[in-house]
C-alpha cells in the first residue's frame, strides 16, 4: 500500500513543471490554423487538451496510466506506448494536426513515432513537435531522456520520415514572455546570441504531410 502511494508521489513530482503553459498551447494552434481534429502525441496530464480552442476535438496518447488518468477529465485519452513499435489505433489519414511535446527525446527509435504521426494525418495535415537541444543541461536534467536534438538532426528527422518541413524555431522560457503576451516573438527574440545561450532550451519543428 505505501509503496503504491509513494509511486505516485514520484509521479507527480515528475509531471511538476512539465505540462504545456496555456499561452503556448494557444500560439501552436494558431501555428496549426483551422483544425478540427487534433492528436496529442505523449498528451502527459492534458494540457493540450486544456487549452485547445473552443470547437477543436483532441485525442489524447500516453504511455503512463497514471498521466492518463489526470488528463482524462479533460478530453479523451488513450493508453499507447509510442516506444513499443506499434501503430497508433486510429484510421489512417485521420487526424488534421499531431501534436508531439516533448514525446521523441524520449524514445529509442524515435523515427518509428514520427512515421506513425505521418501515418495518422490526412493529406495536407500538419505536425507540431517540440523536442530539447543538444545541450548537456537541458538533456540530463530529465532523467527519462534518451537523447538531444541539434537543429539539422530535427529536420533530417522529419524529411526522411515523409515530411515537408516548414519552420524549426528555437523556444525557451525567457522571463516575462507570458506575462507580457509574447510568446509569439521568442522565437525570435531567442535568435540574439546571448538570449540563446541562457534561455534557449528546445526546437519547435512545424511540418506538413504532401
Amino acid at each position: 500500500m505505501n509503496d503504491g502511494r509513494d509511486r505516485r508521489v514520484r509521479k507527480r513530482a515528475y509531471y511538476h513543471g512539465t505540462g504545456a503553459p496555456a499561452q503556448l498551447v494557444r500560439e501552436y494552434f494558431r501555428r496549426l490554423g483551422s483544425v478540427s481534429l487534433v492528436l496529442d502525441l505523449g498528451c502527459g496530464t492534458g494540457g493540450v487538451s486544456r487549452a485547445a480552442p473552443c470547437g477543436v476535438r483532441v485525442i489524447g496518447v500516453d504511455h503512463d496510466r497514471g498521466a492518463l488518468e489526470l488528463a482524462g477529465p479533460h478530453g479523451a485519452v488513450l493508453a499507447w506506448d509510442a516506444g513499443a513499435g506499434r501503430r497508433l489505433p486510429f484510421p489512417r489519414g485521420r487526424f488534421d494536426a499531431v501534436i508531439a511535446r516533448d514525446v521523441l527525446e524520449h524514445l529509442d527509435r524515435p523515427w518509428d513515432a514520427v512515421r506513425e504521426m505521418r501515418a495518422v494525418l490526412r493529406p495536407g495535415g500538419l505536425a507540431l513537435a517540440s523536442v530539447p537541444m543538444a545541450r548537456p543541461r537541458v538533456v540530463w536534467n530529465d532523467y527519462s531522456h534518451r537523447r538531444g536534438f541539434t537543429a539539422v538532426a530535427i529536420r533530417l528527422l522529419f524529411l526522411d520520415s515523409g515530411f515537408d518541413v516548414m519552420r524549426v524555431d528555437r523556444m525557451g522560457p525567457l522571463p516575462l514572455a507570458a506575462r507580457l503576451n509574447l510568446i509569439r516573438a521568442v522565437p525570435w527574440l531567442l535568435r540574439l546570441p546571448v538570449l540563446n545561450q541562457v534561455w534557449a532550451t528546445s526546437w519547435e519543428v512545424l511540418v506538413r504531410k504532401p
